[in-house]
């Protein structure tokens, strides 16, 4: 088992690209069904905090460009890729962990407490433009997903 995951290094590019545009779409689907947003500043934890109902839900979000989808059928893989670097937050405070795919503006969401078990996680070797290396993912069944539309 590696302990060195040398393809997690942070993509200034990628960041400026997607991270504004995937939270806003997320902060105009949680408003539009009831939550208040609390936090959606950077802080290098969750991406978003919101409160419903006196409960409050940690989210974090990001945008996956190239694999069309609108709902479980359309999604064309049996299972839903999770980072693993993400699993440290899980342990600050568990969250939803949401994917948005960029083309349809649908998305899918899961619980971390439902993604970060032994049982799925995976070491994978990444060779891309942005990223290079070992890294940790999480294959969840995408049965264990909800997928929506954030099309408002």
């Amino acid at each position: 088992m590696s302990t060195e995951f040398t393809a997690r290094a942070f993509s200034k590019t990628a960041y400026k690209q997607n991270d504004s545009k995937a939270k806003k779409l997320l902060i105009e689907f949680l408003k539009a069904n009831g939550h208040v947003i609390k936090n959606a500043s950077e802080n290098f934890n969750h991406d978003l905090v919101s409160a419903k109902d006196s409960h409050l839900f940690f989210w974090e979000v990001e945008i996956k460009i190239g694999y069309k989808f609108t709902d479980i059928d359309s999604y064309q893989f049996s299972t839903v890729s999770f980072l693993g670097r993400k699993k440290r937050l899980h342990h600050i405070k568990p969250f939803f962990y949401v994917i948005i795919c960029k083309e349809t503006k649908h998305a899918l969401m899961c619980h971390s407490t439902d993604i970060f078990l032994n049982e799925y996680r995976e070491e994978i070797t990444v060779n891309t433009a942005e990223r290079n290396g070992n890294d940790e993912v999480y294959h969840v069944p995408k049965t264990k997903c909800k997928f929506f539309n954030l099309n408002l």
